[in-house]
Parts: structure tokens; sequence; C-alpha cells
């Protein structure tokens, strides 16, 4: 015979919670939902410091172009390395976050909605922005042809702030010089010199704007399956002796299906490692704007 409960998963007295079999299915769906989302936020956030890292650098080196006036070779030759070692950080992760992201809340809404939500706000960003357009075809040429670093010039940059003296580029003769895939309607649509901080800053102003729209399609169910996990807590906890224990009565709390005497599914029920994606969110819960 088949039992489903509410029980802690420790030695020691404690009054197990007899529940259903669907509700141990609600618990199972509803843990299965944030860990996606948990995944979903992490993923954004390693993109974003990728981006945040290449910034710092930017600046760092504006700060030091301008007081340190070594135009050696071994310098620009170091400065671009590590110029193509952020980029490539970041073009990799933008590739991560899209190609994991349509494999995304899979257990509701219906096969397929959200990576479907996924794919279309993403080919509405390549339409509208040719930053979002030509990263994307610059990420597969540096996979495959060439860094994504061509040069870099000193003074002030066209676009820029006072404060913004390198420009970073990629050049439009090279990449025609040896195109392979990149689609030259991309390639017609860009200057000699790109600018590859302003190209950068464009991309994940897209990127966050299909991450926060993306949230909101999946948010409604994030707070259900919280809500779930959370009766289930406030059930077991109410269940027990008052003994005047002040410590957590739901530690290791798990809903669990026990067959023959022996345990045959553990559904863990605490929420403090979902309070850590919910703080994300709340970070990034804005734009990015330039």
């Amino acid at each position: 015979m088949t039992h489903h409960w509410l029980r802690a998963m420790h030695l020691g007295p404690q009054n197990i919670v007899p529940i259903t079999a669907e509700r141990h299915l609600e618990h199972a769906a509803a843990r299965r939902c944030l860990i996606d989302a948990g995944d979903f936020e992490r993923r954004y956030e390693l993109l974003k410091g990728n981006f945040l890292a290449w910034e710092d650098f930017c600046a760092q080196w504006d700060l030091r172009a301008t007081i340190d006036f070594d135009h050696t070779y071994d310098r620009w030759a170091a400065v671009i390395l590590e110029a193509d070692r952020h980029i490539m950080n970041l073009l990799s992760t933008g590739r991560t976050y899209v190609d994991q992201v349509v494999r995304d809340f899979t257990s509701f809404g219906g096969e397929g909605h959200f990576a479907e939500k996924a794919k279309e706000l993403m080919h509405a960003a390549y339409d509208r922005s040719f930053d979002y357009r030509f990263i994307y075809e610059l990420r597969d040429r540096a996979q495959h042809r060439a860094l994504p670093v061509d040069g870099i010039d000193g003074g002030i940059r066209p676009k820029a702030g006072d404060s913004e003296r390198t420009l970073f580029y990629a050049s439009k003769k090279r990449i025609e010089s040896d195109r392979g895939k990149f689609k030259k309607r991309v390639l017609d649509e860009a200057g000699e010199k790109i600018d590859l901080r302003l190209l950068l800053r464009g991309y994940m102003t897209e990127m966050s704007k299909i991450h926060i729209a993306l949230r909101e399609t999946v948010e409604a169910e994030c707070l259900r399956s919280r809500a779930t996990i959370n009766l289930a807590i406030k059930d077991y906890v109410s269940a027990q002796e008052e003994d005047g224990s002040s410590g957590n009565k739901a530690l290791g709390l798990a809903s669990v299906v026990e067959a023959e005497d022996s345990i045959c599914d553990i559904v863990p029920l605490l929420l403090d490692w979902d309070d850590v994606r919910v703080k994300l969110a709340a970070t990034n819960r804005f734009p990015i704007k330039f």
C-alpha cells in the first residue's frame, strides 16, 4: 500500500502529516517550477556580471589611458587580449542564455509555451535592434573565424562622453575579407569601425527587456509554487506538538511517498534557497538603459 506524507527527514519524534497523492504531485511541480526559475535568474545574472566586468575594464582603461602614457606595442597587445577575453566571456554567456532559456518551465503552461514566447521575444529583438543583430553575427564569427576586437583608437570616442576616451572596435573591412556566414545585410548596416562598447550596451538593453518579459510570463506560477510550499510548511508545523522549542520545526521537511515501508520519492519543501532567486529577480526588475 502506498502512503503520502509530510515529514521531516530526520530521526526523532514528530507528527507525520498524511496528504493525498494529488497534493504530493503539486509539491513536486511547485519545486520543479522554482528550480527552473532559479536557473533562469542565475543565467541572466551571469550574463550581466560579464557585462559589468567588461564595462569596469573599459572604465579602468579610460582612466589609465588618461594618466599613463605607455603606448608601446606590448601594452596595446595586452589590452586588446584582455578586451577579447571580456567580450568572449560575454558572448559565451549570451549564447548560453539563449540556448538554455528555451528549455525552462516545460512543466506547465502547455508544451513549448515558454520556449515559443522566448523565441518570439528574441526574434523581435533581432528585428528592431542593429546592436542585437550584429552581436548575433559577431558571436558566430568569434566562435569560428576571428576574435572580436580588431583594434583600439585613443582620444575621445564618437558618440561617447568625455570620460570615455578609448574605442575598442571591430573592423568592417576585416570582416568583409573573411566573412564566412556573417550576414551581408547586417554588415552593410555598420560603419567602418564598429564601436564594441556601444554595441554591447545596445545588446544588453535588449537582453534585459527579454528577461523581464519572460519573468512576467511565469511570475504568477512562481508565486503559486511558493504558496503551495508555504502551505505545506504551515500544515506540518501546526501539526507538531508545542514543546517550547524556538527552532525551525519544518527543518528538513519533505513531501514523501512510501510503499511497503520503503521511501520511493522525496520532494524537499523548503524555500530558503528560493529566497536567493527572489532577491535576484528584485535586483534585475528594471530594464537596462543607456
